[in-house]
């Protein structure tokens, strides 16, 4: 059924980067093993317009694709496809996404910060790695879902126990906070999505590994050269450890 004319619609899409593990195999502490991730970085890039972004990733990967310069490498052409990934993608084409994301307006970056204590871990999140990820989620989430005019449309990457129940649970501690909200006035769209079926999570990617590669290499120059991008920056942890 289509909405009334007066409702307008807006995009949440929401990745993450690093993990809420703090323990491995027979409850091994994995702090300070190597390997072990001392973030969990959550990103979302909000959008009114999911038509443009989703055509500039896919126009994008589109082009890489055709060009002879481009196409033959391994990670383009590999067997089990490739889609945008900052992580994994050759240099020179991670540097070309770069530029795309400079040029491209239209969105709203939202990231959140979580460096991995273990004594918050322990206190806070009960020692439950699916308790500290969903909390970081809500304070992404926190006074995003603020319009009653709007219909929210939420897209969560696919990792790990993701769950829509507790996707669900995360957005409605954010809600609760609004009082004009009582009679479930806001509403929300819900889906937990793989990455590469969605170009538009791509964006987020990007967008984290910046700030991750600056937290955890000291190179800020992606950061900086994407930092009008950024909306909001929260470093959750960072002062009274709540």
């Amino acid at each position: 059924m289509a909405l009334p004319p007066d409702i307008h619609k807006k995009y949440l899409f929401i990745d993450e980067s690093g993990d809420p593990v703090f323990y491995g195999n027979r409850k091994k502490l994995l702090v300070g093993t190597e390997g072990f991730q001392p973030y969990l970085i959550m990103g979302m890039i909000e959008t009114s317009d999911r038509k443009a972004m989703r055509k500039a990733v896919i126009g994008f990967m589109d082009n890489i694709k055709a060009d002879r310069l481009y196409n033959s490498i391994p990670s383009i052409n590999s067997d089990k496809g490739w889609f945008v990934h900052a992580r994994g993608d050759h240099p020179e084409i991670r540097a070309k996404f770069f530029e795309l994301l400079r040029n491209l307006d239209g969105f709203r970056t939202h990231i959140v910060i979580a460096k991995k204590e273990l004594n918050i871990f322990n206190r806070k999140h009960n020692n439950n790695p699916t308790e500290f990820y969903f909390d970081v989620l809500h304070h992404l989430l926190n006074g995003r879902l603020d319009n009653a005019d709007c219909s929210y449309n939420l897209y969560l990457s696919q990792r790990g126990n993701n769950s829509l129940h507790r996707f669900q649970t995360a957005v409605d501690k954010a809600l609760a906070a609004k009082e004009f909200n009582t009679k479930g006035s806001i509403k929300c769209n819900l889906e937990i999505v793989p990455s590469k079926e969605m170009p538009e999570l791509s964006i987020v990617d990007y967008l984290m590994w910046a700030v991750q590669r600056k937290l955890l290499a000291g190179e800020s120059r992606y950061f900086d050269a994407l930092q009008s991008k950024y909306e909001t920056v929260l470093n959750l942890y960072d002062d009274e450890g709540e």
